[in-house]
């Protein structure tokens, strides 16, 4: 897990969690910070093991370190948060070690975890519905106020 540990010490994506930590402070329910990043990456390797989906480990861990980094963008711009998450995630990736079909893999991943995950397979399908699965709505204390349930974002997915 080398490579994971470089994107955990890499300056770029230390600097993008941070900007997503302060624009979160005030936030009461779905933050987007190292928690919820490692949530994705555990329930995937799960997904992985309990499917026999044959994914690498690095791969799964990486997307899911990453997949929501774009955040720090969106909360500046009307950008969508999961294509400014490929965007900023292409040099991290080629910078602590992955291949270019590697990093590929990873950014169509990124790319589809906020989509209605119909069209995902392989590493995509497995970004999603950890995702998704993440969310932590069964203690939450704003449950009633959570945009999730207002707009019904989760509706659809099987859990």
């Amino acid at each position: 897990m080398d490579r994971v540990n470089a994107i955990l010490a890499n300056e770029e994506y230390k600097d993008w969690m941070e900007q997503i930590r302060t624009s979160e402070k005030e936030r009461r329910f779905c933050c987007h910070g190292i928690d919820h990043c490692l949530d994705v990456a555990r329930i995937g390797m799960l997904m992985n093991l309990e499917e026999k989906l044959g994914l690498e480990p690095e791969l799964i861990y990486a997307a899911a370190l990453l997949h929501d980094i774009g955040r720090a963008v969106s909360y500046q711009t009307s950008e969508e948060h999961h294509l400014a998450s490929v965007r900023n995630s292409r040099s991290i990736l080629l910078a602590t070690g992955f291949s270019g079909k590697e990093t590929e893999l990873i950014l169509e991943a990124i790319s589809k975890h906020n989509t209605t995950g119909k069209e995902a397979e392989g590493l995509s399908y497995v970004i999603y519905r950890a995702d998704k699965l993440s969310r932590r709505c069964f203690d939450c204390e704003v449950y009633d106020e959570c945009y999730w349930k207002k707009e019904e974002k989760n509706k659809g997915v099987v859990y």
